[in-house]
């Protein structure tokens, strides 16, 4: 999760990155369903039914063009929302895009790092190089 102002310098070591891993990745993005049994069965967490929350996700998912190519044609997200202590957790089935809200941002990073490692890239997601240097520094940690 990249939670600082974004430098030059950082933009260069993400190509480079980019120049020397995105060859050799295949695509393995997940499902959302698989996102969703991967997160319930590696968190301790609990269902939430807020309808607050699911409508924040839901928008992030659609204002975003990211986020919002990665639904199937004709299809709206389908959001499960989730607490972890006080993260909030969002997933959504259809596009398998989540979101994470918490008032300490700390408490966020190291599961929105997970599942973005576990959630993998797609062929799209191949082609940008911040998704790409992401994946590889955190899988390198």
């Amino acid at each position: 999760m990249i939670t600082t102002d974004v430098t030059k310098e950082m933009i260069e070591e993400w190509i480079q990155i980019y120049r020397d891993y995105a060859p050799s990745i295949q695509p393995n993005r997940k499902t959302g369903n698989e996102i969703d049994e991967y997160f319930r069965n590696n968190y301790h967490h609990q269902i939430i039914s807020s309808q607050t929350f699911k409508q924040v996700v839901e928008l992030n998912i659609m204002e975003n063009e990211h986020s919002r190519v990665k639904l199937p044609n004709g299809m709206v997200p389908h959001v499960k929302s989730y607490c972890v202590g006080d993260v909030l957790v969002g997933i959504d089935y259809s596009s398998g895009e989540f979101h994470i809200e918490s008032q300490d941002i700390n408490k966020a990073i190291p599961i929105y790092d997970d599942l973005f490692v576990y959630r993998g890239l797609d062929e799209d997601d191949l082609k940008n190089y911040v998704m790409v240097a992401q994946y590889v520094m955190l899988t390198q940690k």
